[in-house]
C-alpha cells in the first residue's frame, strides 16, 4: 500500500525531532569537544530583538584611604558597569527525499488524505531505516558543521556568530567584542603568550604557569583546556617532567599514549588537557598566521556561555514542480563571554 504525502511528512517529521531530541548531550561525537563543553552548561536564548547583552563590570572604583580625627572624606560616583551586546545568529541546515528514491526503497507516495493509505509492515520497516540513516547522518553533518563555527571569528559570513577565536584573540587589543572596543578598553582583552620556545624543557610549561596565574587574577582558575595537536606533542615531550624515587631497583614503564579519543590523559593543575581534532581542519580552511595546531586555550566556562532557544525541526511546504519529502532544523545561538581576562590562548614558535 502507498503512503500519503502528508502523512510522510509526519512521520518525517517526527522521526527527525524524536532523534534531535533523545540525543543525550553527552553522546554528542567526541570529535567536536568544544560544542559539547559549550552544551554542558547552555543557557536558554529569550526572545530578543537581535543581541544578547550581558552586564560585565569594567571596574571598581575603589576611593579607598587613611583617615583620622577630622580629616574629611571623600566620595565619588562609580560607574563600574559596562554592556556586552552579542548579536544571536540563526543556523540552519535542511534536506530533502525524492518521492522516486522512496519508490526505488519499496515505498509509494500519493497524494491524498492523512490515514487514507496504510503502510504494509515491510514498507514501514524500509521507510523507518531510510529516515534513519538520514537523520543520523544529518545531524552528525550538522552538529560538526556547528561547532567547526564556534571556533572562528565570524568574519568569514556577515550572518555567523562571534566564536572562539575573536572571544578570546591572538591580537586581544585589537577589535571590537560584544560592542566594546578592546584597543581602548584594556579589561576587555583577553591574556595571550605565543611563539612559545617549546623544544626547551621547562620553557613550555614555565610560559603556561605565567598565563594560568593571570587567568587566577582576574576570575580564578580555567577548567576547561584545549589543544591542538603540535602542542600536545610539545608538552608531552618537553613540558612534562615525571619523577618516581620508590623502588629504585626495578624497571620503570612510562606510557606517552595514555588517553582515548580527544582525552590525551596529560594535565595541567589537574585540569585534562583535550584535543581538538578540527584545529587541523580550520588551518586547511584558514591558513591562519598561526596555525590552530600550535593553540592551546585556557577557557574559565563560568565567564563564556552558549545561549541557544533549541533546535527547531521544520517540514517546508514542498515546491508544487517536485516531488519530495523536504526536513529542515534551525536554532538561534549566541556564545556570551561575562570576562575577558579570565581566559588565556597560548602558542609555540
Amino acid at each position: 500500500m502507498p503512503v500519503t504525502s502528508s502523512d510522510l511528512e509526519n512521520l518525517g517529521k517526527s522521526s527527525l525531532d524524536d532523534y534531535l531530541r533523545n540525543t543525550a548531550v553527552d553522546q554528542i561525537s567526541t570529535d567536536t569537544p568544544l560544542l559539547k563543553k559549550l552544551m554542558e552548561k547552555k543557557k536558554k536564548l529569550v526572545g530578543a530583538k537581535q543581541n544578547v547583552t550581558v552586564n560585565i563590570r569594567k571596574s571598581l572604583d575603589s576611593n579607598f584611604a587613611w583617615a583620622y580625627g577630622e580629616a574629611p572624606v571623600s566620595f565619588n560616583k562609580r560607574n563600574t558597569l559596562e554592556h556586552a551586546a552579542f548579536p544571536w545568529r540563526r543556523a540552519v541546515d535542511g534536506f530533502y527525499i525524492a518521492h522516486d528514491t522512496l519508490f526505488a526503497n519499496g515505498i509509494r507516495v500519493k497524494e491524498g488524505q492523512s490515514g487514507q493509505h496504510k503502510l504494509e509492515e515491510n514498507e514501514r520497516v524500509q521507510l523507518c531505516n531510510l529516515l534513519d540513516e538520514q537523520t543520523q547522518a544529518f545531524r552528525t553533518g550538522f552538529m560538526e558543521k556547528l561547532s567547526m563555527e564556534l571556533h572562528r571569528d565570524g568574519t568569514a559570513n556577515a550572518d555567523a556568530i562571534t566564536g572562539l577565536d575573536a572571544l578570546v584573540s591572538l591580537t586581544p587589543a585589537t577589535g571590537v567584542v560584544g560592542g566594546i572596543d578592546r584597543s581602548t578598553a584594556t579589561y576587555w582583552r583577553n591574556n595571550v603568550k605565543t611563539a612559545i620556545a617549546s623544544t626547551t624543557a621547562g620553557t613550555l610549561a614555565t610560559a603556561m604557569e605565567g598565563e594560568w596565574r593571570k587567568c587566577i587574577r582576574n576570575g580564578g582558575s580555567p577548567d576547561f583546556i584545549l589543544a591542538g595537536s603540535a602542542f600536545i606533542d610539545a608538552y608531552r615531550q618537553y613540558g612534562v617532567t615525571v619523577t618516581n624515587n620508590a623502588n629504585a631497583g626495578s624497571i620503570k614503564r612510562v606510557d606517552a599514549g595514555i588517553g582515548s579519543g580527544t582525552s590525551t590523559g596529560l594535565f595541567f593543575k589537574g585540569v585534562e588537557i583535550i584535543w581538538d581534532p578540527q584545529f587541523e581542519t580550520l588551518d586547511a580552511i584558514e591558513s591562519p598566521s598561526i596555525p590552530w595546531e600550535k593553540r592551546c586555550y585556557f577557557i574559565n566556562t563560568k565567564h563564556m556561555e552558549l545561549h541557544d532557544d533549541d533546535m527547531d525541526v521544520v517540514t517546508p511546504t514542498r515546491p508544487y514542480n517536485i516531488l519530495a519529502l523536504y526536513q529542515m532544523v534551525n536554532v538561534r545561538m549566541a556564545v556570551v563571554m561575562k570576562r575577558a581576562n579570565a581566559h588565556s590562548v597560548l602558542t609555540i614558535a
